[in-house]
C-alpha cells in the first residue's frame, strides 16, 4: 500500500544547528521535506507557492516577534498546520530532545495532531516573564485564538515567573491548541515540585498555583526523560470570556 506522504516546509537559518531536526523529519517515510528556507519572510512566499501540509519553523524569538508571520502563513496556505520552535539562543533549551521527538509524532499522526503547536525557549532573566506574555498574546492573536489571551497570559505569567525565580538556567514555554483546548506548559530543569500552599491573611506570595487552579480546567506536572519537568495547565474555549487581564 503506498504511503500518503505529507509535504514539509522547513524554516531555519542556513547556519542553524538543525541537522537533528531535518534528519528526524526526513527518516519518516510519511514525511518529505519539500523545501527548506532560511527566514520567515521567504517562508511565506514559499508556502504560497508549494502549499505544504505542515510548516515547521526552527527560528529565533526575534524572527517571529512583531512580523505577523503566523497570520501571513494562514492567509497563503490555510490548509497547512504550523509547528513553531523559537529560541533565544543557539544552545538547546530544557526538554528540547523530547520536543523534537514529539514534534515528529505530531507531524506524522494528523488524526491526533493539534492545529497549532509552538515552543518558545526563554533566557534565565526576569525579562522572560513580559517577553513570554507578549509573545503569547501575539501568537494567539495571529492564530485567531483571542478568547484565550486573558486567561493564558495570567497562567503563563505565574508559571514562567516561578521557573525564573526558582530554577537556574533557561526555561521553555510550550503551547498546543486542539479541539477547543489550549494547553500551556513551562519546562525547566528544576527537581522541585510545585505545591499548593496554604494561604493566610498575612502571607505574601505563594498564590501562583492557586491562580493556575482557578483559571484552568486541569493542571499537572510531566516528568521528561532527560530529567526536566513540564508544569502544564489546560484552558477550554467554552469557559473563556469572563476573565479580564
Amino acid at each position: 500500500m503506498p504511503v500518503d506522504t505529507k509535504g514539509i516546509l522547513l524554516v531555519q537559518r542556513s547556519d542553524a544547528p538543525g541537522a537533528r531536526l531535518r534528519t528526524a523529519l526526513s527518516r519518516q517515510p510519511e514525511l518529505e521535506v519539500i523545501d527548506e528556507v532560511p527566514d520567515t519572510r521567504t517562508a511565506v512566499e514559499t508556502a504560497r507557492r508549494v502549499q505544504p501540509d505542515v510548516v515547521v519553523m526552527n527560528v529565533g524569538l526575534s524572527d517571529v516577534a512583531g512580523n505577523g508571520v503566523l497570520g501571513s502563513l494562514r492567509e497563503v496556505a490555510p490548509g497547512a498546520r504550523v509547528v513553531l520552535h523559537a529560541h533565544a539562543a543557539r544552545s538547546d533549551g530544557p526538554g528540547s530532545r523530547y520536543w523534537t521527538g514529539r514534534l515528529v509524532d505530531v507531524v506524522v499522526d494528523s488524526a491526533r495532531s493539534p492545529v497549532f503547536e509552538a515552543r518558545l525557549e526563554l533566557p534565565d532573566e526576569p525579562r522572560s516573564v513580559p517577553l513570554a506574555r507578549g509573545l503569547l498574546g501575539e501568537l494567539l492573536g495571529q492564530w485567531e485564538l483571542d478568547e484565550f489571551v486573558a486567561s493564558a497570559s495570567l497562567l503563563l505569567t505565574e508559571l514562567v515567573a516561578n521557573a525564573v525565580r526558582h530554577v537556574p538556567g533557561p526555561c521553555a514555554v510550550e503551547l498546543t491548541h486542539s479541539g477547543g483546548v489550549l494547553r500551556v506548559a513551562v519546562v525547566d530543569t528544576g527537581p522541585g515540585m510545585p505545591d499548593l500552599q496554604v494561604l493566610g491573611a498575612s502571607r505574601i506570595g505563594g498564590r501562583g498555583l492557586h491562580i493556575v487552579t482557578s483559571l484552568s480546567t486541569s493542571w499537572g506536572v510531566d516528568h521528561l526523560e532527560d530529567g526536566c519537568k513540564a508544569v502544564w495547565a489546560e484552558l477550554d474555549s467554552a469557559a473563556q470570556g469572563a476573565v479580564v487581564a
